[in-house]
């Protein structure tokens, strides 16, 4: 069984376990800096407070309106008012009248009416509010510069009547013309104010619009209903209202000048026609008049009476087509010269219905266009879409046109074959009352007219006049009573939160950065060794107790000390379990190899062994310093042949049987001194009289007076620091145990902190010892020093 043992502890570990996830450790590496949770959160919450004192309260302010449906005031067809909103209303649907809300022009229509381009504020304790209608001073410009919207304006008011620019020292005087760096203004007085500096903002209309539109949110509750319901943030709850309220008076304004568009070029067009009638009739009117006196006509026989009302009636057809004729005439000249001023031809004079949809169609496209060209750019794939379908229309109506023009040029000469008919049979009948039947006939067909025009003159006046907004004021603008943001509670806990996370972050950052040591695994990992045995840290004493505080009571039962006598105990597992000559060494200076080979001296001196302890660190000798002897003598004596080991070897006052061999005078040589050959034989010479002999070398990563050493002893201890052995000084373990250069090569991990997440839960302080520093380091610690130690990097 002991065979087994020692088999399993001599050989290296070349398998690697896998190491199972242990969150109970994983959290306990942070224990180690909580000092950072209450530090980050405390200055978290005072941020959070200054912020919240900083920043101004943003309040939401509702409102909702009503889109209507458009629907005739008449319910009987063929009514006027039917006919009026079939041709003067327009199909609104809900998504176009969002778009329009929202749209630039719009918001840039109430930022000139509110005068909102010119902002007003003040400092109040920490922080900036706004005077929006409360400022005592008002800035009316005129002509600004690019440098004022850059540059706020500063006005310091001295008294009722003076006031300063920035930091000007000259006066001036209310409701005078200014020209400046920020351009040409005038400045009056406001509303009586507490407060005297006032700082005035300009800002562009169209870079204010797009801000302004950013916090304006329309939405549809509900998606079967036409209610749009806006919402507008701002720091101000008056001026929130003020821009809802603007924006609806804008909105509506804007939809009834569309649809009162094509109600007034219709009229145009009928009060033309109407003059022109009205001149032709008063014309036929005194031919009649002046016919009769002339001629003495006071009656008709009853056979010219009849022949006249075939006449009459077969002219009043011919009349009946010249007019379709010339309003087909008019229909081609308005829809070759649409966009350019020209009157929109009445579509219920036409009895064509194929006709009178594509003129209704393109009036709608035609309204559309230039709705749509106000609110959108010119490039808008809408307004494309909008001017290919009235291009199409355009085309549709023109060949129309020429169909019904080509159609009525038929009839007409068919009704003026008739006439020629008609006339040739009045021959027969008296020149004279021939004459006044011609006169008569001509007026009344003119009082036909006009008396049609005048009719639909009043519709379309009376349509104009009942045209009303398409929307309804539901809810008048409402703000809530508690700001929106910023939320107290939220930023609080934010805060909380952040002041967690920012040290848990920057904890990870700290173990990611850290390249040492910080777990048993990770040597075993790399090193492929056995770790012989583990030292805590030790509690370092308070005040300067001197080196001697590093050298444990072995007879206390401290868990340092039980870890001492557990490692004296493996002693006897290394190689064949006769190992009596050590030696101990490490990668750099610090690590701890002076403090363990001492402290194992001492522990094997109490179990009853004679042990000697040589200092071969001949280039940095600091044995004498931990066990207080002198340094007269030593090592270096016996190499060079000044005598014999038994003459420079001392007692220590830690027990009886713990001898000590210091390293003598520093030798200008130490790698030759060590090579001489005397070394072995001084060993052999030495094992006869004592049980241990232990060698404190030097670092092995720095000088090669450890590779020397190593061919003389019987096995290796190589100290590795917790939290200070380089991870990269491991791979450097390794490949010694590969290339088995150091006999029996096992390892030490000192100075573990296993109160620092390492997974135990002794929880041991600090101890602290240096190789090749300045003397007096150890007893005085710089700035640098605790601040490493703070952040666990020494």
């Amino acid at each position: 069984m002991k065979e087994n043992t020692l088999s399993n502890i001599g050989q290296p570990m070349f398998e690697e376990d896998e190491q199972e996830f242990n969150l109970s450790e994983y959290i306990r590496r942070y224990f180690r800096y909580w000092y950072l949770f209450p530090i980050f959160i405390f200055l978290s919450l005072t941020a959070a407070f200054f912020y919240l004192q900083i920043k101004l309260p943003v309040y939401s302010t509702k409102t909702s309106i009503l889109i209507k449906e458009e629907k005739s005031i008449g319910g009987t067809q063929g009514d006027i008012l039917t006919e009026m909103s079939s041709q003067f209303g327009g199909n609104k649907t809900v998504e176009n009248e969002l778009e329009i809300l929202k749209s630039q022009t719009l918001m840039e229509q109430v930022i000139k009416g509110l005068e909102l381009d010119v902002a007003y504020s003040t400092r109040d304790g920490l922080r900036q509010i706004n005077l929006y209608k409360s400022s005592p001073i008002i800035v009316k410009p005129e002509v600004l510069t690019p440098f004022a919207y850059e540059e706020p304006l500063m006005i310091h008011m001295v008294d009722s009547v003076h006031f300063r620019f920035n930091d000007e020292d000259k006066l001036f005087t209310f409701n005078q013309r200014f020209n400046n760096a920020w351009g040409a203004f005038v400045v009056t007085k406001g509303t009586s104010s507490e407060y005297s500096d006032v700082k005035i903002t300009f800002t562009e209309v169209k870079n204010l619009a797009e801000g302004m539109l950013e916090r304006l949110d329309i939405q549809q509750p509900n998606i079967k209903s036409t209610v749009l319901e806006l919402t507008f943030e701002d720091s101000d709850v008056q001026r929130s209202k003020d821009v809802l309220n603007k924006l609806l008076d804008v909105y509506v304004q804007s939809s009834l000048t569309d649809k009162n568009s094509e109600a007034s070029n219709t009229l145009k067009f009928i009060e033309n026609r109407l003059g022109l009638i009205t001149g032709e009739l008063g014309d036929v009117e005194k031919d009649v008049e002046s016919y009769k006196t002339n001629q003495g006509i006071t009656d008709i026989s009853a056979e010219s009476q009849l022949f006249l009302e075939n006449i009459k009636e077969n002219d009043s057809k011919l009349n009946e087509v010249n007019t379709k004729i010339s309003i087909l005439e008019s229909v081609d000249s308005y829809i070759q010269n649409a966009g350019e001023g020209a009157v929109a031809p009445a579509t219920y004079m036409i009895d064509d219905p194929v006709l009178v949809s594509l003129l209704t169609k393109f009036n709608d496209l035609e309204l559309q266009r230039e709705r749509y060209a106000r609110t959108t750019s010119p490039n808008n794939p809408l307004l494309q879409t909008i001017n290919t379908q009235l291009a199409g229309t355009r085309q549709s109506i023109r060949e129309n046109v020429q169909n019904l023009k080509r159609g009525m040029a038929v009839t007409k000469r068919n009704l003026e074959g008739i006439n020629t008919r008609f006339s040739a049979g009045l021959r027969s009948i008296p020149k004279k009352e021939r004459e006044f039947v011609g006169i008569k006939r001509q007026q009344s067909i003119k009082e036909e007219l006009y008396l049609y025009l005048l009719q639909k003159r009043e519709e379309t006046a009376l349509g104009y006049a009942s045209t009303v907004t398409d929307s309804r004021l539901i809810d008048a603008p409402i703000s809530t009573f508690k700001p929106i943001k910023p939320k107290t509670t939220l930023v609080f806990l934010g805060s909380a939160a952040a002041g967690v996370l920012i040290p848990i972050m920057l904890i990870n950052l700290l173990f990611m950065l850290n390249n040492t040591v910080q777990r048993r695994e990770d040597i075993e990992k790399v090193t492929h060794s056995s770790i012989l045995g583990e030292i805590g840290q030790m509690q370092k004493t308070v005040g300067n107790a001197g080196a001697r505080e590093n050298i444990i009571k072995m007879t206390s039962r401290s868990a340092v000390a039980e870890q001492f006598r557990a490692l004296r105990t493996n002693l006897q597992y290394l190689g064949d379990g006769n190992c009596r000559v050590i030696m101990f060494t490490s990668s750099i200076g610090g690590e701890g190899k002076s403090f363990v080979s001492v402290n194992l001296a001492a522990s094997l001196a109490y179990s009853d062994k004679r042990v000697l302890l040589i200092g071969l660190d001949l280039r940095k000798p600091t044995l004498h310093e931990r066990l207080e002897v002198p340094n007269k003598f030593g090592a270096s004596n016996c190499l060079i042949g000044q005598g014999h080991y038994d003459e420079f070897v001392q007692s220590t006052d830690i027990h009886p049987k713990f001898d000590v061999l210091t390293s003598g005078p520093i030798p200008p040589n130490p790698s030759e001194l060590l090579s001489n050959g005397k070394l072995p034989l001084l060993l052999a010479d030495m094992k006869e009289k004592y049980d241990y002999i232990l060698i404190d070398s030097p670092p092995y990563g720095l000088v090669t007076d450890s590779a020397l050493i190593a061919e003389h002893v019987d096995a290796t201890l190589y100290i590795v620091r917790f939290n200070y052995t380089i991870l990269d000084h491991l791979r450097r373990i390794g490949e010694l145990q590969r290339a088995r250069r150091f006999s029996n090569l096992s390892v030490i991990f000192n100075g573990v902190n296993y109160g620092a997440g390492y997974g135990y839960g002794y929880g041991y302080g600090g101890y602290g010892y240096g190789y090749y520093s300045e003397e007096g380091e150890g007893k005085s610690q710089t700035v640098g020093t605790r601040l490493k130690k703070l952040v666990g990097m020494s």
